[in-house]
């Protein structure tokens, strides 16, 4: 093992918001796991209950995040786009919520409050379905931005090959295909397309505790692990992580 991935590792594990990842890519693992070994009763039951560990030790080491959403969200009033300063400042609000909500459920758990745990369940889905909504919104305006971009180079290389050659067969067969636009558009920005595969992979958990749609243990555990592994490659990798 490379001394580069070593510290890769040391760096990740010593990240809060990287153990929180992993935590949450072994629990929906977990769950796809058991739902497919649903047969076996005595290994479902302790796979549920490494899923339940797992949920637990995220909502510990979310304990006060929801006031650095507050302050994430203070900052990104001073981004200039309208349309992304608002749909950000307000999906921070909206995660700041639900995570104190979250709290909230974290604290009835371990006993030390009484509550009513399905009703405040609902209220944090609600906050985080409405975050997630924001966040498709925000990515869905950067791929117009970003093809309105694309189709402005493909236009300018094709005048330019129409002013060079004068012949319009020459430029049909120059310029770039519709699929390798698309390509270019997905490899110069990873950030973009990797926050909306997932946000669009967690968009049914929220739902599915709303009770709008009803996800089986495995669509979840499988839509949880795509969303999770794109957390983990985030924090190892800053550079594909989308900012604001």
């Amino acid at each position: 093992m490379s001394s580069d991935i070593v510290t890769g590792i040391i760096k990740f594990g010593g990240l809060t918001n990287g153990r929180d990842k992993f935590f949450r890519l072994v629990q929906y693992s977990v769950k796809l796991i058991w739902w497919n070994l649903k047969n076996k009763e005595d290994v479902v039951e302790r796979l549920k209950k490494i899923e339940s560990s797992m949920s637990m030790t995220r909502k510990l080491l979310r304990l006060g995040k929801s006031l650095d959403f507050i302050q994430a969200a203070l900052k990104s009033l001073h981004i200039s786009d309208d349309v992304i300063r608002w749909t950000v400042t307000l999906s921070k609000i909206s995660q700041s919520i639900f995570l104190f909500f979250d709290h909230i459920i974290y604290f009835h758990n371990l006993g030390v409050i009484k509550t009513d745990k399905a009703k405040w369940s609902k209220v944090s889905a609600e906050f985080w379905f409405f975050s997630l909504v924001l966040n498709l919104t925000r990515n869905f305006y950067d791929i117009a931005n970003i093809a309105k971009l694309e189709m402005s180079k493909k236009e300018k290389k094709e005048n330019e090959i129409q002013y060079s050659n004068g012949d319009m067969s020459s430029r049909k067969s120059q310029s770039p295909g519709a699929l390798s636009v698309v390509q270019r558009c997905v490899c110069d920005n990873k950030p973009v397309f990797l926050d909306l595969v997932k946000n669009a992979s967690d968009l049914i958990l929220p739902l599915n505790t709303l009770g709008k749609v009803d996800a089986s243990a495995g669509v979840q555990g499988f839509l949880g692990i795509i969303s999770s592994a794109i957390g983990v490659a985030t924090v190892w990798n800053p550079n594909l992580k989308l900012v604001p």
